[in-house]
């Protein structure tokens, strides 16, 4: 038997050996199979190894708007592969695709071209080329000489539209950085024509790689287009990591132009201006987007002569009375007062500073110069001014025994959250939130600021009602609470919650329920949302003589006071009890 045991162990380590093979005991490396430049329609296949058992595939646009998105398996050798297809009007320029889990991620790039000419002879022709090079000039914001040139692939679509891309290259921003140095100057300027005004959709991409040199060169970055100057000082740069965008639409219709001033005419703000007077859009409409939010840039919008009336008296009053109305992406709406300049070549524009990114319209509201101007006034004699974050619906109703979604949670954040974003860090996408979806921008935000987190499945879950447990976490992390807190509430013990239910009870932001029950899983209300957010602001309640908004919240709902200071724009007061008491005109 002794003798036996040598040969019954060589079985036993042949058999590992040929059912585990050495080349299998080490985990495949992530990486990422290069891909070739493509055509518009064109296939495309995401493949390589990984270690993981499986990967979230990523593939960026131009604009750096996530183009597709998907979880991909690995297979036991460590492969994995994924074809998709391009659309036919998929825009020209560089592509980034992601792959990989967390921080753990691999990178590469690929181009889409224009197909060639296909050349012909006697009566065939060849078909047409999809896009046109324009060579274009990057100028130095101040004296407006050129100093490099960056290139503009126009596209015309069938339907008669022309779409413009730009991308800034690494060679181009080095170049525009060493000709700025040797004048003196910091503002570069791309430059976008539009001599014949038939541009719908101009887009601006700068890679992260450019962007560096942009930083490191301190200098300010301007995006000059027919329709909206954008100028985006190298402070706020400096704050960005990831491959920079911005896409420029214009509004022409006369329609849609109706269709904003009668959406205007119903903010309260306006309504309190115009008192049944006169309202009118001036100009064109922008509509403009980006990956940089919560970053301060100021937009100046043209005002053309055509848009004004002839004789001085009556441009004088147009142009006191001139205001932007902005729709926020977020669903908030907002009327600002801009600073008049005159540009380089003599025509007029006005300028206002924003830090999210919107509809910007310029819009007539007769006797809005009086408003601000007591508006002002009252800021320095009377008080402080608060500002509405959350609103009704078009019925009249607020809704408050609704739930609010995750999305709409991180869409309130956004506007009422001031706190910094963690630096160096880029968002995570998550598998339910495709491109264009309605908060994109605000989940993004809410995840940098570390307010709220997705779930391990690489979901966020937008259309969830958001819990009370969920909520305690958001205050617990916005206040940083820490320490060890205290609740009497009788079901918590064991809640992954526990700890942040306790430090916000404490801290008396988020109380239990009269039966001694804290409810953590039960679904947040609007009402209970806006308490909240009130406590944490140290807004309210709104004490005086204050009117009912909402059809379905009277004097006598438990919420009134609360409600009213959050969706109501409002002058107040503090008085010697500690009360906010609204002022009354």
């Amino acid at each position: 038997m002794v003798r036996k045991l040598p040969l019954l162990f060589l079985t036993m380590l042949i058999c590992i050996m040929v059912f585990n093979p050495i080349s299998n005991v080490q985990a495949a490396a992530l990486n990422v199979t290069d891909i070739t430049d493509k055509y518009r329609g064109d296939q495309v296949t995401i493949s390589g190894t990984s270690p993981f058992t499986e990967v979230i595939a990523k593939v960026y646009d131009p604009n750096n708007v996530i183009l597709y998105i998907e979880v991909l398996s690995v297979l036991d050798n460590g492969n994995y592969s994924k074809t998709f297809s391009l659309s036919n009007d998929a825009i020209y320029g560089t592509y980034k695709v992601v792959v990989g889990q967390e921080t753990n991620v691999v990178n590469d790039t690929f181009n889409v071209i224009a197909r060639p000419s296909v050349g012909g002879g006697g009566g065939g022709g060849g078909a047409p080329s999809q896009g046109t090079q324009i060579t274009v000039p990057v100028q130095s914001g101040t004296t407006g000489t050129t100093v490099s040139q960056t290139t503009i692939q126009r596209t015309a679509g069938s339907n008669g539209t022309v779409k413009d891309s730009v991308v800034m290259t690494e060679q181009s921003a080095k170049e525009t950085i060493a000709a700025l140095k040797n004048q003196g100057e910091k503002t570069a300027r791309i430059v976008i024509p539009d001599a014949e005004d038939k541009v719908s959709e101009v887009n601006v991409s700068i890679p992260k790689i450019a962007l560096t040199a942009i930083k490191s060169g301190g200098i300010d970055l301007e995006i000059k287009t027919e329709n909206a100057k954008l100028t985006i000082p190298n402070t706020t740069l400096e704050k960005f990591n990831q491959d920079l965008y911005f896409r420029v639409v214009p509004i022409k219709g006369q329609q849609e132009k109706d269709q904003i001033a009668e959406r205007a005419k119903q903010e309260q703000i306006v309504q309190d201006v115009v008192q049944g007077r006169d309202i009118q859009v001036l100009g064109r409409p922008a509509e403009i987007e980006t990956n940089l939010q919560s970053q301060p840039v100021t937009i100046t919008m043209p005002i053309r002569e055509e848009d004004l009336p002839k004789d001085k008296e009556s441009r004088q009053r147009i142009l006191d009375d001139l205001v932007i109305f902005i729709e926020h992406s977020d669903g908030t709406k907002e009327v600002i007062k801009g600073t008049f300049i005159t540009n380089e070549d003599g025509t007029l524009g006005i300028e206002f500073g924003i830090d999210k990114f919107s509809t910007f319209t310029l819009v007539y509201v007769e006797g809005s110069k009086e408003y601000f101007a007591q508006l002002e006034k009252d800021k320095k004699v009377e008080g402080t001014v608060h500002k509405a974050y959350i609103s009704g619906y078009p019925d009249g109703t607020f809704k408050p025994a609704n739930s609010i979604s995750r999305a709409e949670m991180a869409s309130l954040l956004s506007r009422v959250y001031d706190g910094e974003l963690k630096e160096n860090t880029s968002p995570t996408s998550y598998v339910d939130i495709p491109a264009g979806h309605w908060a994109m921008t605000s989940i993004e935000k809410a995840q940098l600021t570390g307010l709220m987190r997705g779930y391990s499945d690489h979901t966020f879950g937008p259309n969830k009602s958001i819990t009370r447990a969920e909520m305690a976490a958001i205050v617990s992390r916005w206040l940083k609470l820490e320490g060890t807190g205290s609740s009497s509430a009788k079901d918590i013990q064991g809640h992954w919650a526990e700890q942040a239910i306790m430090l916000v009870d404490k801290a008396n932001i988020m109380n239990g329920m009269p039966d001694g029950t804290f409810q953590p899983n039960k679904p947040l209300s609007r009402a209970e949302a806006v308490t909240i957010v009130n406590r944490i602001l140290k807004r309210g309640p709104l004490y005086g003589d204050v009117k009912p908004t909402f059809i379905d919240v009277p004097t006598t709902h438990w919420a009134y006071k609360e409600i009213e200071e959050a969706s109501k724009d409002h002058k107040y007061s503090i008085d010697e009890s500690g009360k906010e008491t609204v002022l009354i005109k």
